[in-house]
């Protein structure tokens, strides 16, 4: 299985993703996935921007927790 077919399970969903900077620390990015394609992501933040992501600086990527009533949960990570 490709990464890109992996990934499309995500697309429309809001989702956590995690990115390596090269240093010690991530980075977390809330967002909707919009469109996959050979080696990047197309995604859309909360303030409405638009940013296209390659799939190799990926080091997680989940669905955004929610709970019983369907509400988005707090994260720590």
């Amino acid at each position: 299985m490709k990464i890109e077919e992996a990934l499309g399970k995500f697309v429309g969903q809001e989702c956590l993703i995690y990115f390596c900077n090269g240093g010690i620390f991530g980075t977390v990015i809330e967002c909707t996935v919009i469109e996959v394609g050979d080696g990047w992501l197309r995604i859309e933040q909360s303030d409405r921007t638009e940013s296209i992501v390659n799939t190799n600086n990926i080091l997680r990527i989940r669905e955004y927790p929610r709970n019983k009533k369907g509400r988005k949960r707090f994260v720590i990570d």
